[in-house]
């Protein structure tokens, strides 16, 4: 269970995200730690995964938008048989559908660190966090939002 967020989740060997002409300002964006989310610039639709034309209005032309990076658990599973030789070492782990709280409609799947599996649940506030692998592809990971008081 991956419970430090200044480790990566997953040992070396897991495969890199694919990245192509619509998602390569997203993963660029990534190595600068910043979550950027496709909009459609003529409905203002969020969409992600990054697409070619808008879900909504099926216009073509869009921009990119900066997340805060906060929302919510949406769902999430906890893995105990990997079909990934390289995350068997870290059974069992999550997979978590964040709804991101400024980006209607969005659901990014990751995993959520700094928090033991037993207490994930549906509607847990997240954040944001950024793992900078040796392959140098950060990835975007969520932890819990730490309320101030």
């Amino acid at each position: 269970m991956k419970l430090d967020a200044s480790q990566p989740y997953f040992g070396e060997g897991m495969p890199l995200p694919a990245v192509d002409t619509f998602t390569r300002p997203f993963w660029e964006a990534c190595a600068a730690h910043r979550l950027m989310i496709q909009r459609c610039a003529e409905c203002s639709a969020h969409r992600s995964p990054p697409k070619p034309v808008c879900w909504k209005c099926q216009s073509s032309n869009y921009a990119w938008s900066e997340s805060t990076g906060r929302g919510r658990i949406f769902s999430y599973t906890i893995v105990h048989h990997s079909p990934h030789p390289t995350a068997l070492e870290q059974i069992p782990y999550n997979i978590a559908v964040v709804e991101l709280e400024d980006c209607e409609h969005v659901l990014l799947t990751s995993n959520v660190v700094d928090c033991p599996n037993q207490e994930l649940r549906v509607g847990l506030p997240v954040e944001v966090t950024w793992e900078d692998r040796s392959d140098g592809q950060p990835l975007f990971r969520f932890r819990p939002v730490v309320e101030s008081t």
